[in-house]
């Protein structure tokens, strides 16, 4: 069952800039998981997903870059809202909490 991956069309730009300042490799390895996630949803299994609270998933991926992209669902739709290069062993809490504004900023939940 194929789901659709949606960047808000606010946060589109910031997410392409944000692609872009990454090496060929990472972009590529994005676009990766993002088919994947777009293929499985729901059932994308670690490495690639993670579930981190009660409304979002992480996107992980490895690499000399390790990335993460925060997104939740709704039916048939992923909206990918946080991206960041992860530094530290655990989820920074600020990253969360943007998450989760643009989440209610966006889809006024």
């Amino acid at each position: 069952m194929d789901y659709e991956v949606i960047v808000p069309d606010e946060l589109e730009n910031e997410f392409n800039k944000f692609v872009k300042k990454l090496d060929k490799n990472s972009q590529s390895r994005i676009e990766k998981e993002i088919d994947l996630l777009e293929k499985h949803g729901l059932s994308l299994p670690m490495p690639y997903s993670k579930k981190i609270d009660s409304t979002f998933w992480e996107l992980r991926t490895t690499g000399r870059q390790k990335m993460r992209i925060l997104y939740c669902f709704d039916k048939q739709k992923i909206f990918l809202l946080n991206w960041f290069i992860k530094k530290t062993k655990k989820l920074p809490l600020q990253e969360l909490n943007t998450a989760h504004k643009r989440l209610h900023l966006t889809y006024h939940l």
